[in-house]
Order: C-alpha cells, then structure tokens, then sequence
C-alpha cells in the first residue's frame, strides 16, 4: 500500500502514475491502494481499494510493465486531446477489456491502466495463494 508520498518497492513510471490513478479509480469512503504483484511472468503494479475493514477489491492493472503494454490495442482512429482521459474498449491480447487511456502529444491516446476483470482478479488470486503455500 502506498500513501500520497511514499511508494516503497514501485517502480519510477508507477510512482508518477500513481496519483492520477488514485483519484480517477477512486472508490468513496475506501482507502486506495498499488502494489506489485504477479500476473503470469510479469511483475504488474495492481491498483484496488480497501474497505476499513480491511476488504480489498482489484480495479486495475497500471499498463506501465512492458509486457502489459504490448498487448494492448486501441481501436483504431483513436484521438484525444492531450491530458484527456476517457475510458475505452480495446484488445488485450486475444480479449475484451476496459483500458483507461490519456491523451498525449499530437492527440496520441496512451493507456494507463487496464481495468480489472474476473479473470485479471482469478490470477492474481491463484498466484497470491501459490505464494502463501510455498511459507
């Protein structure tokens, strides 16, 4: 978990990234959270939220781990102002997802964070358990 200025263990790009996140996923009366985790091969930064009684929800996968990036595809003809956001459908790898994107130089989208599905939130179970079991 990381505060508004701590970000212990994260990478440079996600540390920028995260205040953005935190306020555009933010879940009313839920402390916002990011941390590593492991999805697949890849190390992924995951943003959730966490209820005080200490219930966390998945919301997104940060789309700054290079093998998340590649996967994404945007629909084609995409433009969006530049540090505009929206969220759009797009392809990551061979399924549907929601992708929260920004706009950049030249109206260039740049996605940020794809958010979670029931799979994305599966997997990270899985691993999270997988690790647990080899203490």
């Amino acid at each position: 978990m990381c505060g508004s200025v701590s970000a212990i263990g994260l990478r440079e790009q996600d540390r920028r990234l995260w205040p953005y996140l935190r306020e555009r996923l933010r879940v009313p009366g839920q402390l916002m959270t990011l941390q590593r985790g492991v999805l697949g091969d890849a190390e992924v930064a995951v943003v959730g939220s966490a209820t005080p009684q200490g219930r966390v929800t998945v919301l997104a996968l940060a789309a700054t781990t290079e093998e998340i990036a590649q996967e994404i595809l945007l629909p084609a003809g995409l433009v969006l102002p530049d540090g505009q956001d929206r969220i759009v459908r797009a392809k990551v790898g061979d399924y549907d997802a929601d992708i929260l994107v920004r706009g950049g130089p030249h109206g260039r989208p740049e996605p940020m964070a794809v958010l979670a599905t029931p799979w994305i939130e599966q997997h990270l179970l899985l691993y999270a358990r997988e690790l647990w079991h080899r203490r």
